[in-house]
């Protein structure tokens, strides 16, 4: 399962928290937001698989609650050009389509739990929302501490 974690010491780009599932060692790290839009990219780190990303954040108000949200989308995922001029972290190429669904799910997974700023388990269900090809998660979607 996700929970947030903590670096014994402080990394000059990635900062000192990440969302990771020890089990499965997955660790997902914000690496910058995006100067020119909202949003941020991301490093998802699956065994030895290092895969960049981008995402985009809309602030949106949910028709139902009256409550706002913010919904992610992935504007990349496998290559950021941020992470890489940034982090130095290379594109990923995936092994094959199914690999790159596996692993979009997983980033998803982890972004909900990154919530806002690294708190999403403290957030109500559906603050963060994340568009995988038009499937919308929210935290109730995933097991989590």
């Amino acid at each position: 399962m996700f929970g947030i974690y903590q670096l014994e010491s402080k990394d000059p780009l990635l900062g000192s928290r990440y969302v990771g599932d020890p089990e499965r060692t997955i660790r997902l790290q914000r690496v910058a937001g995006l100067a020119n839009r909202p949003g941020g990219a991301f490093k998802l780190t699956v065994g030895e698989a290092v895969i960049p990303f981008e995402v985009t954040g809309d602030q949106l108000t949910d028709p139902e609650s009256g409550k706002m949200y913010i919904l992610r989308r992935f504007d990349s995922f496998g290559v950021s050009p941020t992470a890489k001029l940034l982090g130095k972290i290379e594109s990923y190429e995936f092994p094959d389509e199914e690999t790159r669904g596996r692993l979009l799910l997983v980033a998803a997974e982890a972004l909900i739990i990154f919530g806002w700023n690294y708190d999403g388990p403290s957030r109500d269900d559906g603050f963060i929302r994340v568009d995988v090809d038009g499937q919308i998660m929210t935290l109730g979607d995933i097991p989590h501490p």
